[in-house]
């Protein structure tokens, strides 16, 4: 996928780093895109599709169809994976402000006595 990647922003006109600026990370990150070291989310696949004026499809197709869905799945499943991980952080944080509320209103309770 880098390699397509990298033509298609290329053949946009685009930078690394104005392709980095445009999707808000570093240009550092598109490099490691285009060298294959990591994946762009899907997400930001589809925002580079669309600056680039290529498609997602375009983008991660392989030798075969399984492949490319086999590429989908995965940046699928990583999104799915970072909004687990948010989620959780709000449940832990609406947990905590719970638990403070309670101790507030205990508190309260037992200043009023």
């Amino acid at each position: 996928m880098g390699n397509r990647l990298r033509a298609a922003r290329r053949g946009a006109g685009l930078t690394q780093k104005q392709l980095a600026a445009e999707l808000g990370v570093e240009a550092i990150t598109v490099s490691r895109w285009e060298r294959g070291a990591t994946s762009p989310s899907l997400p930001r696949l589809r925002r580079v599709a669309e600056l680039t004026g290529t498609t997602v499809s375009d983008l991660v197709r392989a030798p075969d169809g399984a492949s490319a869905h086999a590429v989908e799945l995965a940046a699928l499943r990583e999104e799915l994976s970072e909004t687990r991980a948010l989620v959780d952080r709000v449940a832990r944080t609406i947990d905590v402000l719970a638990r403070k509320s309670l101790r507030e209103g205990s508190l309260r309770a037992s200043s009023e006595s």
